[in-house]
């Protein structure tokens, strides 16, 4: 059985080369590849039975990463980022021309969160770049963070599947804030909740 920890080598040599990897995150399982890769990004399209138009979210291992991924990263991004992250909220912003339409979903946007996982922040790290952040579950089929679902769905599909401990964590997934209008915008509350976001003083709508 293969954990995070113990296997940052491997995977790191894995999604380096193109590879697409079932991974624990601080929220719930992730399939991610490096999002530099198109055809990394294909397969999973591919695997999962996604339409492109539903886009990619994306796992970066710093705040920097906004700002290379991103346009307009202004102070109420800033103040989230900060108060939320690392954590399980995710922002939606302004895309740079470079990032993939697979990414993006044909838009101008791209949706950004840096998790609470030394151990993904420090393979991220090592690679120099993002990772694809899509919950790891066939479209349509609610996300599970039992061994044998993963197995069964995505066991032949994948490079590997890394599993995590989540006895004690929330099955939540990270909530999503558009943050590409003049206000706010809640797409789905998750782990981080509308009150949280309230009390750092920013209007939502």
């Amino acid at each position: 059985m293969f954990s995070l920890d113990k296997s940052k080598s491997i995977i790191t040599n894995l999604l380096s080369n193109g590879g697409v990897v079932v991974l624990p995150t601080d929220t719930i399982y992730s399939l991610s590849c490096l999002i530099t890769m198109d055809k990394s990004l294909k397969r999973i399209l591919k695997i999962k039975g996604r339409d492109i138009s539903k886009g990619i979210p994306v796992l970066i291992p710093h705040k920097n990463y906004f700002y290379k991924y991103s346009e307009n990263i202004n102070s109420a991004c800033e103040l989230l980022i900060d108060t939320f992250m690392p954590g399980g909220l995710t922002l939606i912003v302004r895309k740079k021309p470079f990032i993939s339409n697979i990414i993006s979903g044909n838009t101008d946007n791209i949706a950004i969160r840096i998790p609470d996982d030394p151990n993904l922040i420090n393979i991220m790290s090592t690679i120099k770049s993002g990772i694809t952040g899509t919950s790891a579950n066939i479209s349509g089929k609610e996300h599970s963070l039992l061994e044998e679902n993963l197995v069964e769905d995505l066991g032949e599909k994948v490079d590997m599947i890394v599993f995590g401990d989540y006895k004690n964590k929330s099955s939540n997934p990270s909530t999503i804030l558009d943050m590409t209008a003049n206000k706010i915008n809640v797409i789905r509350e998750g782990k981080i909740t509308i009150n949280d976001i309230k009390n750092t003083g920013l209007e939502i709508q």
